[in-house]
């Protein structure tokens, strides 16, 4: 689901980031975070992968944290921050309320685990929140990704890589190329 929401951003002519940007051990991950949290005036929060880790039987909230720090900015950061926009997305639109319920009265976005559904929700939510723009539709761009997906592998071998080892920073370079190439 990641990778589709990646691709999605860059193919709509978006900058992509997150904290996997950076691997520097001289600074904590919520540093980098939050880092991006002030600088991004778009935040796309995918708490679908809020879920209790089997072996050590507790959830994982990273992704609702997340959130909660980019909320946070947004209500009190002042006018700089009064801009950011947020898109919650989640497997099924009412999970949430099992376990974040303080969540209720946002509009949260389904996808139903479908990298396609994912795809067509970030691209509606970014044609709503960037202004007068028109941006492709997110059905030609969740087609654009099954193409992507399916020549990943090839490029991968290219440059002597397999598609799990790609960090993000590849990752995002590689979509970039490919897109340049095929749009």
């Amino acid at each position: 689901m990641f990778d589709a929401i990646v691709f999605a951003v860059i193919a709509l002519g978006f900058e992509a980031r997150c904290a996997l940007e950076r691997d520097t051990g001289g600074q904590e991950r919520l540093y980098k975070i939050l880092d991006i949290i002030r600088h991004c005036k778009f935040g796309i929060h995918d708490i679908s992968f809020m879920r209790v880790d089997p072996k050590i039987r507790l959830p994982r909230y990273n992704m609702a944290f997340e959130l909660g720090v980019f909320l946070g900015c947004y209500e009190f950061g002042g006018r700089q921050h009064a801009a950011k926009s947020c898109l919650i997305l989640d497997r099924d639109r009412f999970r949430y309320r099992k376990s974040i319920s303080d969540l209720s009265g946002r509009d949260i976005k389904e996808h139903k685990g479908d990298p396609k559904q994912a795809i067509v929700r970030v691209r509606d939510w970014l044609a709503t929140e960037s202004g007068p723009e028109t941006l492709v539709g997110g059905r030609f761009i969740a087609e654009q990704y099954e193409r992507f997906r399916k020549q990943l592998p090839r490029l991968c071998t290219r440059s002597k890589r397999r598609t799990r080892e790609l960090t993000f920073i590849e990752y995002r370079g590689i979509v970039a190329s490919w897109l340049r190439a095929n749009s």
